[in-house]
């Protein structure tokens, strides 16, 4: 492929959330192989949390991504219980950090969760 022909990691990104997307509509979880998800989910959280480190954090969700506060406290609890890591060990880290304990406005939340 030339660079020309290459898909920008934008494009990529996009791609990859449409078939997910695809994936949870119609019901074929199954298509999506458990490793290829847990190499992808731990390089994006680790991008994350650099970024989250380095400052103010992203968004952590597109507009219009449809993430719900129960997607994100199941995928917390399931994320902490892969790690060993308990919701009091999640507490301590906040107050040793500055991270999670900004306030976002209004204006930046998406709008998902206003």
């Amino acid at each position: 492929m030339s660079p020309s022909e290459e898909l920008s990691f934008a494009e990529r990104a996009s791609d990859l959330a449409a078939e997910f997307a695809e994936a949870i509509e119609e019901n074929r979880l199954e298509d999506i192989p458990d490793e290829a998800l847990g190499q992808l989910f731990a390089n994006v959280v680790k991008v994350y949390g650099a970024k989250a480190q380095e400052g103010e954090p992203p968004p952590p969700f597109a507009r219009n991504s449809g993430v719900t506060d129960v997607d994100v406290l199941i995928s917390c609890l399931a994320v902490l219980e892969a790690t060993g890591s308990l919701v009091f060990e999640l507490g301590l880290w906040q107050s040793m950090t500055s991270v999670g304990r900004r306030r976002r406005t209004d204006a930046a939340a998406p709008a998902d969760f206003k």
